[in-house]
């Protein structure tokens, strides 16, 4: 009787998992391969041609690649500090630098930005001394990726940082290597597809950015108008061709990235050790 009891809770619990999962996975299949059904070839191809998109989507790769690399310069050696060094005010400064701007609606990173870079504000009024004028123009774009992109890069790259057993590193250390050696000959070898994970992810982030973009550049002009802005405005007029268009082609390109992430970037997760 109590096997029996048994037998049933379990296929019962079973059963009801892989109902659940299967109605979750049907939605997300809609959603996901909805576009693919909204349009014609000839239509995706005829937007394909159009100038306005081509340029749109050479802004989004151009802003998104640099505001990749200056996220890795930037984000490597705070990851690094983060992983490694114990300092007071530690827990305060991972909340104000990862978590909290995590948290922020898209649209307030573009309104802090706006108000910090605007000719009122208190980096844009010094920068107006120089006739230096950031909101609006493809700097915002890439400023406005960059900001959205470095709490992912640094939550990925200390994650991989804190699987690197320090014991590795105090034997180096005991054998008289600098902290330079030690970082750029074991710590970083070490976590590099960590490294690249979060580079990637941060990539793909970029990419599909909107809200921040839209507030701190426009996307009114030609060097401003990235695809998430572009399918914004174009959804707004009622231009559906494009906006699918559009949204096909960054949601294949982000579907690949993560794909790779998936193929090449397999990492155990256990602690590396010496």
């Amino acid at each position: 009787m109590g096997n029996f009891y048994q037998r049933t809770v379990t296929r019962t619990f079973e059963g009801t998992n892989y109902v659940f999962s299967f109605i979750l996975i049907s939605f997300m299949f809609l959603i996901i391969g909805s576009l693919f059904f909204t349009t014609t070839p000839s239509a995706f191809f005829q937007q394909m041609s159009s100038r306005v998109v081509l340029i749109s989507i050479a802004v989004t790769f151009g802003s998104s690649f640099i505001a990749s690399l200056l996220v890795f310069v930037f984000s490597v050696p705070t990851a690094y500090v983060l992983s490694r060094k114990t300092f007071w005010g530690k827990r305060v400064l991972e909340t104000i630098v990862v978590d909290l701007p995590l948290s922020f609606p898209p649209g307030v990173d573009g309104l802090i930005l706006l108000l910090l870079l605007s000719k009122t504000g208190i980096l844009g009024e010094f920068l107006g001394r120089f006739n230096i004028y950031i909101p609006y123009t493809f700097t915002a774009v890439v400023l406005a990726k960059l900001f959205v992109s470095i709490p992912f890069m640094i939550s990925f790259v200390r994650e991989a940082f804190d699987r690197v057993d320090k014991n590795i590193e105090n034997v180096a250390c005991a054998l008289g290597a600098s902290s330079f050696q030690i970082f750029y000959k074991l710590t970083f070898p070490l976590s590099v597809w960590g490294v690249l994970k979060g580079l990637v992810m941060a990539l793909s982030k970029s990419l599909g950015e909107i809200g921040a973009t839209l507030i701190l550049a426009g996307g009114l002009t030609s060097s401003t108008g990235t695809m998430s802005v572009l399918i914004y405005f174009a959804t707004q007029k009622g231009e559906m061709d494009k906006a699918i268009a559009l949204a096909i082609i960054l949601e294949f390109l982000t579907f690949i990235m993560l794909t790779i992430i998936k193929l090449l970037f397999q990492e155990s997760g256990r602690k590396i050790h010496a």
